[in-house]
């Protein structure tokens, strides 16, 4: 069977899912502060940060971030745009990673609508080293989307390519699909510390996605990336979310103090020169601890 090639643009090739513990005490350490500064920014984005309980641990999370601690150590989770954005930082901090997903978008000019069926056909007809194909799966969704499974869920290793604009409402059938492996245990960890050593983790992040789906379907994609600086779509994005914390949560209230006590005082106050105009605001929550 000969080896299909998807013809597309790769605009994101990063870390999706990443599961982090620590345990000795500088360690937990910076691996606690990490999480605690990104649930700090997110209430600061008007984000829930609600109590979290998993596994032994507890304390708090947010939309793709969860933070936790027990006696033996510290458990950060972290998924999306916030694994894609700090993964690196997070991996050093910690001292075992036992979930690791990497993932590859690739953008079509026309559509593709059966790339997944595509996929779970040809997975049948390849014979690995093992001398049995693959375990797979395909799920058709109600909406049109489809995602072939390749691999057990049990294993170390498990792949996935789902069309990514039906899952995210974001494109029309065919033209954004994602191809992802899920690596855990051991391969978790090797994969990290691999990536953590490449000088260019976005372009292993593409050779072993790409390489994990030839050896088992025999279908791959095109090499050439336009890299783009996130995992996935924000919208709205960081800042615009803490322009609208700012104008909701804060405008009040300064508006309401700069009437009492006047300008210069309320400046003062946030630590600003009294010609300044607020540049940066800093929502400070000093209420997590390890």
């Amino acid at each position: 069977m000969p080896l299909r090639i998807l013809k597309c643009k790769v605009t994101n090739a990063s870390v999706d899912w990443l599961t982090l513990t620590a345990a000795s005490k500088e360690r937990r350490e910076r691996l606690w502060s990490i999480g605690e500064r990104l649930l700090n920014r997110a209430q600061a984005e008007g984000e829930d940060t609600p109590r979290w309980h998993a596994h032994g641990y507890s304390g708090w999370s947010a939309d793709h971030i969860a933070l936790g601690a027990r006696e033996d150590g510290c458990y950060l989770r972290l998924s999306s745009f916030k694994s894609a954005d700090h993964w690196r930082e997070s991996l050093a901090a910690s001292e075992n990673c036992s979930r690791l997903d990497l993932a590859v978008d690739c953008e079509l000019d026309s559509p593709v609508t059966t790339l997944s069926r595509q996929i779970y056909r040809d997975a049948g007809h390849v014979v690995p080293l093992s001398g049995r194909p693959p375990k797979r799966s395909l799920v058709v969704s109600g909406d049109g989307g489809s995602t072939v499974y390749i691999g057990s869920r049990t294993s170390e290793q498990m792949g996935r390519v789902y069309d990514k604009g039906i899952e995210a409402k974001a494109r029309p059938a065919g033209l954004w699909w994602r191809w992802e492996v899920e690596y855990k245990g051991d391969r978790s960890f090797a994969t990290g510390s691999a990536m953590l050593e490449s000088d260019s983790p976005e372009v292993l992040c593409m050779g072993l996605v790409a390489t994990y789906f030839r050896q088992r379907s025999n279908n791959t994609f095109t090499s050439t990336a336009d890299f783009i600086v996130c995992n996935g779509r924000r919208d709205p994005s960081s800042v615009e979310q803490q322009l609208s914390w700012l104008a909701r949560s804060v405008r009040p209230t300064v508006a309401s103090l700069v009437e009492r006590v006047g300008l210069e005082r309320v400046l003062f106050a946030l630590g600003l020169p009294p010609q300044s105009a607020v540049e940066r605001p800093h929502a400070v929550q000093g209420l997590r601890r390890a």
